[in-house]
């Protein structure tokens, strides 16, 4: 087990090593082996305020780091009981992620071993997850510029237990790891044993499998990446040529990027999705998130709230909408830098009005009129854009321009004027 965890962190010989101790006998025994290769350790732990024994354990802790010379940083949480294991997870990751920069360093390590991975497994097959996910844990990943490395994760808990009586290393009980009230510590004391009496070897084959579908994971994830090349979108007809496996993890990498729940329904019905809908459509991710799909192609999308706008407009002033873009009048062209369109309307019809559009618009051409609506999925306008032009009407809801798009040239409209714009 010490040859082990010695090759497992020698890549970070000589690094700060932010170890996170419990007091139970499998943090306590990496922090003796790691103490002994002589890593340069600081030691957190953390107080869940569960337990009258928390706080005898945090003193052994303290004396021993002060003993050892070793520093010591000590958490007291405060989680509700609602989702409380999720929660106190986010929090631990949290605090050590912050104790690590505190320290000038980026290498976290935990005590998870075999039988943790066994049970974190079994959880992911019965709730279901991504190929990573079901994969279980990894030895050792990078993320939030961070090294996340777990060197007890290919031994078992009898061999920990095994080595704590050998070097006659003192570790405390957690009393609430025999109540069947969490579901872990169900799989725990029922199912993983049930699976060993049935093969000694079965947490040889966690190992196995954990391996394959990590293997399997990082490969499909540079696909991945390299598909999408540091974008949120991909073109529609690409994606169709790709392999299912490699479609599945797009769609994830896209809800992991937003930290985003994600199950198999989700994945496939995101799939349905790109197959089935229109050339504008969208799909609620969560978060108000949308994946955005605009003809041929797709893109992850922060929801903007659609903003209504309505603004009578003054001939003789300068006029500023809601969404701010700016309008203004003159009986001559001008050389202003600001767009300039020569507007035709009916002096009989106004005011004239700014507004966002609306179901029904219509447009006039001399080839007769069409619906705005139309006119938009002619020129293949993103139905964002469209959500954001701004329509200048008369007072009967005639269209006489859309900015940037289209102006009226119906000859009843006999009365002239120059509109300067400069949208917002």
């Amino acid at each position: 087990m010490r040859n082990s965890i010695n090759k497992i962190m020698n890549p970070y010989l000589g690094k700060k090593i932010i170890l996170s101790v419990s007091g139970g006998v499998d943090s306590l025994v990496l922090f003796h082996i790691l103490k002994e290769l002589h890593f340069e350790l600081v030691v957190v732990h953390f107080n869940h305020q569960k337990r009258i024994s928390s706080i005898k354990e945090a003193l052994y802790l303290d004396e021993l780091m002060k003993k050892e010379n070793i520093v010591y940083e000590y958490f007291v949480l405060d989680i509700p009981q609602e989702n409380f294991q999720n929660e106190a997870h986010l929090l631990r990751k949290k605090l050590l992620i912050e104790t690590a920069q505190k320290y000038n360093t980026n290498v976290i390590v935990t005590a998870h071993h075999l039988n943790d991975l066994a049970e974190s497994i079994l959880m992911k097959l019965s709730r279901g997850s991504n190929l990573l996910g079901y994969a279980g844990i990894r030895k050792d990943y990078y993320k939030y510029k961070m090294h996340f490395v777990k060197p007890l994760l290919d031994t078992t808990k009898q061999e920990i237990l095994r080595y704590a009586i050998e070097q006659n290393i003192t570790y405390f009980e957690d009393e609430s790891n025999q109540s069947d009230s969490y579901t872990r510590n169900r799989y725990r004391h029922h199912i993983v044993p049930n699976l060993i009496e049935e093969n000694a070897s079965f947490l040889d084959k966690i190992k196995q499998y954990n391996v394959t579908l990590t293997e399997s994971f990082d490969y499909i994830r540079k696909q991945t990446i390299k598909f999408l090349n540091g974008k949120k979108s991909f073109l529609i007809p690409d994606f169709n040529e790709l392999d299912i496996a490699l479609k599945r993890d797009i769609i994830a990498y896209l809800l992991e990027l937003q930290k985003l729940e994600q199950s198999f329904e989700k994945i496939n019905s995101i799939l349905d999705f790109i197959d089935s809908s229109g050339p504008n459509a969208s799909y609620d991710i969560g978060n108000n998130y949308v994946l955005q799909k605009t003809y041929n192609k797709l893109t992850l999308e922060l929801v903007k709230v659609k903003s209504e706008v309505f603004h009578i407009l003054d001939l003789k002033s300068y006029n500023v909408l809601s969404d701010n873009t700016s309008i203004s009048f003159t009986k001559e062209i001008t050389e202003n830098t600001n767009y300039e369109i020569k507007l035709c309307y009916n002096i009989l019809m106004l005011p004239l009005i700014a507004r966002t559009r609306k179901d029904g618009d219509t447009i006039y051409f001399p080839f007769g009129h069409k619906k705005l609506k139309d006119f938009y999925i002619d020129k293949k306008i993103p139905l964002k854009l469209r959500d954001s032009d701004i329509i200048i009407t008369d007072s009967s809801n005639q269209v006489l321009a859309v900015l940037g798009r289209y102006y009226n040239q119906n000859p009843e409209n006999k009365d002239t004027i120059y509109m300067k714009f400069n949208k917002g």
